[in-house]
């Protein structure tokens, strides 16, 4: 298949290069663009208008054997749609990573300098953390060496879509990295004007990979996985995101709740045998569905959670997930029991010139999502959300928290929150314990389960 690849802002199709080789190793034909007035040794860029590019992407659909995938890069994004929409017939699928659609007269992007007609790349200190995130300064050494000035016409021209509305009808993959899928429903939802046009979109799939607003530079395997096993590249269940009411309203999901992190549900147990039982149903219908809860065994009983998306969004398949486990839980003669269910987070203020999450992310093993929070990869633990006093309140918000760890787990947890900025005060209890404190002086144990002697 066909699939034409088109950058964002300061980027030619160079920018491709660690994800066109894989697309190309599965057996597929990358097309890696670079748009006009992008080329390294073009001349006059500003007079490269955003009809120009939208063109460029619209010639590369025409000369592919139909139907293809079109993926866009942040304000490629909006070249994207555009195209899109001038050949809806021909495209299996839209990928926006790291941006949105264009919004009907209203220009792409908004608030960089222009000089001279084009809008160069600008100091890395204008972009947030959340956009450099895994980058490092080789990786922006790198990429200001190898940038082009956008010609400014391209993102500050009104957007106007040619043709009807079938483009709503074409399939669209959001690849959201420095900001959650969950953060863009919610924008959603609030009726943000860049996003609205998501509302019309009859078929929308979300996708995260946490990272920064390069993902083909910083994360380009997962960035073309992630591609490849979209439908019709690869064969997974197409997952449509749902809000936390449509689930509610629909039916067989009495037994359910939403919190935190995905949907829940208890089922008490008579016997330890009977709640087997119910694991053992829930695995038959995970394997049918394709569609992978997380379940808790317990004497009492059986806690299962939905997961579709790392951030805890829904989507269609936890409807169904949903409709059956609680239809095999009654075929058992297990009664929910929605009061046994919680999830616990916990929020952690700070000032905001100090960036404490990467050191908590270090002592908890934890993952960064988002722009505020950390989670444990495994959904094990409490989720962590990082909340910044404004104004700074000296010495506010201090805190302890213990983590148990097993001990040959315990030597590398301290190694990585001390890496990451963290310093130790007190090692005199080892190897019970180590207590370390943050850069803003909270302060965590890392205790190792060690095999006592005593009761």
């Amino acid at each position: 298949m066909d699939i034409i690849l088109v950058p964002g802002m300061w980027l030619g199709g160079w920018a491709w290069y660690a994800v066109a080789p894989k697309l190309e190793a599965s057996g597929h034909r990358p097309h890696a663009l670079t748009l006009p007035g992008m080329g390294r040794d073009d001349g006059d860029r500003s007079g490269v208008t955003q009809q120009d590019a939208v063109d460029a992407v619209i010639a590369e659909i025409d000369a592919c054997e139909a139907p293809v995938i079109v993926v866009g890069h942040s304000a490629g994004c909006g070249i994207v749609s555009l195209a899109v929409a001038a050949r809806p017939d021909k495209v299996a699928r839209a990928i926006y990573i790291s941006g949105f659609p264009a919004v009907e007269g209203r220009p792409l992007v908004e608030g960089y300098t222009v000089e001279d007609g084009v809008i160069p790349l600008p100091a890395w200190s204008e972009f947030d953390e959340a956009d450099t995130r895994d980058l490092g300064e080789a990786g922006q050494e790198a990429l200001a060496a190898y940038a082009v000035p956008t010609p400014a016409r391209v993102v500050s021209d009104e957007a106007h879509y040619a043709g009807d509305e079938r483009r709503y009808d074409v399939p669209v993959t959001v690849i959201a990295t420095e900001f959650a899928s969950d953060d863009l429903l919610s924008w959603i939802a609030e009726g943000a004007p860049p996003v609205q046009e998501f509302t019309r979109i009859k078929d929308v799939t979300y996708v995260d990979i946490p990272t920064g607003h390069w993902p083909m530079l910083t994360r380009p395997d997962e960035l073309a996985e992630a591609i490849l096993s979209q439908p019709p590249i690869g064969s997974g269940r197409v997952r449509t995101a749902v809000s936390a009411k449509e689930f509610h309203e629909a039916s067989g999901v009495d037994d359910w709740r939403v919190l935190y992190f995905g949907a829940y549900a208890f089922y008490r147990a008579e016997s330890y045998d009977q709640a087997v039982r119910l694991v053992v149903e829930i695995g038959r219908i995970a394997g049918e569905l394709e569609h992978h809860p997380d379940v808790d065994l317990r004497p009492e009983g059986v806690t299962v959670r939905t997961f579709s998306r790392r951030s805890g969004g829904l989507t269609g398949s936890d409807i169904e997930l949903a409709q059956r486990v609680s239809a095999a839980a009654r075929e058992l003669g297990m009664e929910p029991d929605p009061t046994n269910l919680q999830q616990v987070g916990l929020a952690i203020a700070h000032d905001p010139d100090i960036d404490v999450r990467p050191f908590f992310a270090a002592a908890f093993g934890y993952e960064e999502l988002g722009m505020e929070d950390a989670i444990d990869a495994n959904r094990r633990g409490p989720h962590l959300w990082f909340q910044q006093l404004e104004p700074a309140k000296s010495r506010r918000g201090r805190m302890h928290i213990d983590v148990s760890v097993p001990p040959d787990v315990a030597r590398k947890r301290i190694e990585a929150a001390l890496a990451a900025g963290g310093r130790m005060v007190d090692d005199s209890h080892a190897p019970e314990y180590w207590t370390l404190a943050s850069p803003d002086n909270h302060g965590v144990d890392i205790a190792a389960w060690t095999d006592f002697d005593d009761e």
